[in-house]
């Protein structure tokens, strides 16, 4: 075998492995992103609920504001193939995108109304959009989570 034929085979094989690896890294990036998001989700919805005991309207204008940032941009980081171990998500999410896209848009719609509330301090409808978002168990957040969170699903 010619050297430029084994240099050749060599750069092919380096390409691949770049080429694999780089997917790899970008699920792994694409996870990173998603956990990301839904921890500080998690943590504006701890605080909006401290805030609403304390009628701190601009907290909670300023956090569902937050949410509804992350659960615009939070589909795009669950890519085809991003299912891992390092992940909860539930497979369903691919094989039911779209529904999965309405979930997380029926949540951002939920945090609007809820920062709207808090801008125009409606205590009444505070609490009624509070507990519409609810948390990783209740409201939209929690629905969502019951269809797509391996974790929270019965025989998953």
């Amino acid at each position: 075998m010619s050297l430029g034929r084994i240099l050749a085979i060599a750069i092919a094989v380096l390409l691949a492995e770049l080429s694999i690896s780089f997917h790899v890294f970008a699920q792994e990036d694409a996870i990173d992103k998603r956990k990301a998001i839904m921890k500080t989700n998690n943590a504006d919805v701890k605080a909006i609920g401290k805030a609403a005991e304390d009628k701190d309207y601009a907290t909670i204008e300023l956090k569902a504001k937050e949410i509804m940032t992350g659960l615009e941009r939070v589909t795009t980081f669950f890519p085809a193939g991003s299912a891992s171990e390092k992940s909860r998500a539930h497979p369903d999410i691919w094989v039911k995108f779209d529904d999965f896209k309405n979930h997380a848009s029926a949540a951002r719609k939920t945090a609007e109304a809820l920062a709207k509330a808090a801008a125009a301090k409606n205590d009444a409808e505070i609490n009624v959009k509070v507990k519409e978002l609810g948390n990783n168990r209740d409201g939209t957040c929690g629905a969502c989570h019951q269809l797509y969170r391996t974790d929270f699903r019965k025989g998953s």
